[in-house]
């Protein structure tokens, strides 16, 4: 289940439902014909520096590294 909060109309609204299809077209496949994020041109907002800005490169490995900060 997926669970979406918005704004609307100056209320607060929640979504909740279930992802039934994704698609993705060819232009942003890789080689493998997985999702590659490079070519989604990706944009999130910067709330500190009031900007957005498109995610940059790989920094870690999901569900390893941080498990090395946290067994600290």
């Amino acid at each position: 289940m997926v669970f979406v909060q918005f704004t609307f109309g100056g209320e607060e609204r929640n979504i909740i439902g279930q992802i039934v299809n994704v698609n993705a077209g060819e232009k942003v496949l890789n080689e493998n014909g997985k999702v590659d994020p490079k070519k989604l041109h990706l944009i999130t907002f910067d709330p500190i520096g009031n900007t957005y800005i498109e995610p940059g490169e790989k920094v870690g490995n999901a569900f390893k590294d941080g498990l090395k900060i946290k067994n600290k």
